[in-house]
């Protein structure tokens, strides 16, 4: 048998089920919005976790990207060293920046890793640009960015470079024009020798053992190109035991190259 309200109590029973609801809706929402927060000094990664001391690029490309910084913990102590580092192919600034902070903050150093213009993750630096593509652009500008933050100082004697895969050609890109760079490093990726600039500063060139796209020969070649013909003085090159991917044990083994 149905039942049928009538008259108040069914006037009732209505307000008091779109109050529910209502209070439901509005709880969700501010439980939404609270949890999309990332609290200050932090990134977000991929998988949705958390880095803390990692800050979010403020310059902007065409496109909406921008990228990511790290500072240390007291980071206005003194002059740190400054690694600018590039991600490959698909990646983004604050993804790879997560593969450096934690060795960023055991050996004291600034990080800044710039988004590329390009949505796919590649990066464009034409020789006849002469430094006007908006990638070059948009990574000095997060250079400047950072530098002129209060209390950020930098040594000027350490200051690299780096570029993992398609954005190693990028880095070695800038690093020869850019009196800024002390050092570059070349990460299972590729020298354009055509697009070399006049400075010539030390190196790294580094690869994996299982690497098909970036072969160690490969990377003997380009070092010994370097130093035989584009007149480099100062070039090391490393294999490690892994496949086109960076690894802790290569990304240590480079900042202790740098540093020491």
């Amino acid at each position: 048998m149905a039942v049928v309200e009538s008259g108040h109590a069914g006037r009732h029973w209505r307000r008091r089920l779109f109050l529910g609801v209502l209070c439901v809706v509005v709880g969700s929402a501010i439980l939404v919005r609270r949890q999309s927060r990332i609290p200050s000094g932090q990134v977000q990664r991929a998988d949705g976790s958390q880095t803390r001391g990692v800050h979010t690029i403020q310059s902007s490309t065409t496109t909406g990207r921008r990228g990511a910084y790290y500072l240390p913990s007291d980071h206005e102590s003194g002059e740190l060293p400054l690694l600018v580092i590039l991600h490959g192919t698909g990646g983004k600034g604050a993804d790879i920046l997560v593969r450096v902070s934690t060795i960023a903050d055991r050996k004291r150093f600034i990080v800044i890793a710039p988004d590329s213009a390009s949505v796919t993750g590649a990066w464009l630096v034409e020789q006849r640009s002469d430094g006007a593509s908006e990638d070059y652009r948009h990574v000095m500008q997060c250079v400047r960015e950072v530098l002129a933050l209060p209390g950020v100082r930098i040594d000027r004697a350490h200051v690299l470079i780096a570029g993992f895969s398609v954005g190693s050609g990028a880095a070695f890109y800038i690093a020869s024009r850019e009196d800024l760079f002390t050092a570059f490093a070349i990460l299972h990726g590729h020298v354009v020798t055509d697009a070399i600039g006049p400075r010539r500063i030390r190196g790294w060139l580094s690869t994996g053992d299982r690497d098909r796209l970036r072969t160690g020969e490969s990377m003997r070649a380009t070092a010994d190109h370097l130093l035989r013909v584009a007149g480099f003085s100062d070039i090391e090159t490393r294999v490690f035991l892994v496949d086109h991917a960076l690894r802790e044990a290569e990304l240590t083994s480079l900042v202790e190259w740098w540093l020491q």
